[in-house]
């Protein structure tokens, strides 16, 4: 039994924490699949693949990582996903959707998160938003089958 697949693209800031006065874009798309259906089922969690655009840090660099979609469990969508920056360095970026039932679709789209060198120390803060108002039948069309 095949699997699914879908494409999403969150946008907002982030601040460097050496600078943490100037406020810089950032955004990301990324392609997600899923395991066999059964399989995912076991472990609910996706790989994702894509793109990150941080001026000053990563300009349109892949990325590579997973979504975790155990969100009837867990209540969260953690994102976690590495990248080489421009100075060819690695980096981390960690996030986590804290979804409420109280306020669904603000906690479905907001994405809190952080960008770490490979060691694991603070580079940036981010704030990421995907937007449901010009993305959403967009992200929902994205959702196919994967083989």
């Amino acid at each position: 039994m095949s699997g699914f697949e879908f494409r999403e693209t969150m946008a907002g800031s982030y601040h460097r924490v050496d600078d943490p006065h100037k406020e810089r874009p950032l955004s990301f798309t990324i392609r997600a699949r899923s395991a066999p259906l059964l399989r995912f089922l076991r472990r609910p969690e996706v790989e994702i693949e894509g793109a990150i655009d941080a001026p000053g840090l990563a300009e349109h660099r892949y990325l590579r990582g997973t979504l975790g979609m155990d969100l009837l469990r867990t209540g969260t969508l953690p994102y976690a996903f590495h990248f080489q920056g421009d100075d060819d360095k690695p980096y981390v970026f960690e996030g986590r959707k804290n979804v409420s039932a109280r306020e669904l679709v603000e906690s479905m789209t907001v994405l809190p998160g952080e960008i770490k060198t490979a060691d694991g120390d603070l580079v940036a803060r981010a704030l990421l938003r995907f937007d449901a108002r010009s993305d959403l039948l967009k992200f929902l069309k994205s959702f196919r089958r994967s083989r």
